[in-house]
């Protein structure tokens, strides 16, 4: 599996994402503990073969990622699980960038400007084939104002990202290991503060201060959509709906933006009203 996310990183990219829940899942079948991390450091000897530096770098970071993950987890602390690997990760994204703009003798902020703007002209081709002309006059008038917010916005969505990526690990890992319930995990109160602080940045008048609220904005809003969905997976336990349901509602909640925005609100008004407390369990455990 390393070999393959070594010598096809792009083809092999889905399965990379996810390396840092197959080895938290490869950990606990095999001991000691030393094993596992020396049968998958195996494939980071390809660093030797012209080419494959880069990929092997990417290919260690996700192992660590594991590595990290793994011991958050076994400890039952899910917010450490998906927080260290998501900055091990920014870190890697960053330093990247870092190192292409260095080799190019660019701005760090061109290379995010020149990707965002990679990314408008494939989105520009789809619409091409799909937009009435009228709406199409219109994305081409408004393209460079909206290259500028994505840009504006760029460490948000990729913090947004990665911290997605790594809950999915967190779940996969979970759900085979079956060593904690994500259904119980609620980020700390004093993490409101966080929310109110973003907020107090979006309104002021400076532009790089707004531009900092609006992208810590999203990255709290992306850990109280997680904490809306522990809600909402607490009352499918409760109610004991079956699986097909149960995914129905997930892939609803994930498709709606509305339906997102009111998970979201739920787990931030979590903090105040604990809603896990109001559906208690036959025993009267918080399920």
């Amino acid at each position: 599996m390393g070999v393959l996310v070594i010598v096809a990183t792009a083809q092999a990219l889905p399965v990379a994402l996810f390396l840092p829940a197959l080895y938290s899942i490869f950990f606990d079948r095999v001991s000691p503990y030393t094993k596992p991390l020396a049968v998958a450091s195996i494939p980071a000897a390809l660093i030797v073969v012209p080419g494959f530096m880069h990929s092997v770098i990417l290919y260690m970071f996700l192992i660590a990622c594991g590595v990290l993950m793994h011991r958050s987890a076994s400890r039952k602390d899910a917010g450490m699980a998906v927080f260290l690997p998501s900055c091990l990760l920014l870190i890697l994204f960053i330093l990247s960038i870092r190192v292409m703009a260095w080799q190019e003798g660019i701005l760090f902020q061109d290379i995010v400007a020149r990707w965002v703007g990679d990314v408008m002209n494939q989105i520009s081709v789809v619409y091409d084939r799909i937009l009435p002309s009228g709406e199409l006059a219109d994305f081409r008038i408004n393209r460079g104002a909206m290259e500028a917010r994505i840009t504006d916005l760029f460490w948000g969505i990729i913090a947004s990202s990665i911290l997605s990526i790594m809950w999915l690990n967190l779940v996969i890992t979970t759900a085979l290991r079956k060593t904690m319930q994500l259904r119980t995990w609620k980020s700390p109160d004093w993490f409101v503060g966080f929310f109110i602080l973003s907020g107090l940045f979006i309104l002021m008048k400076y532009d790089n201060v707004r531009v900092l609220g609006l992208n810590l904005m999203i990255v709290v809003l992306q850990v109280y959509f997680f904490q809306g969905l522990a809600i909402v997976a607490s009352v499918m336990t409760e109610y004991n709906w079956s699986k097909v349901i149960r995914l129905v509602v997930y892939i609803l909640i994930l498709s709606q933006i509305y339906i997102m925005i009111v998970v979201t609100a739920l787990g931030l008004f979590d903090t105040w009203f604990n809603f896990r407390n109001m559906i208690r369990s036959s025993e009267g455990d918080i399920t």
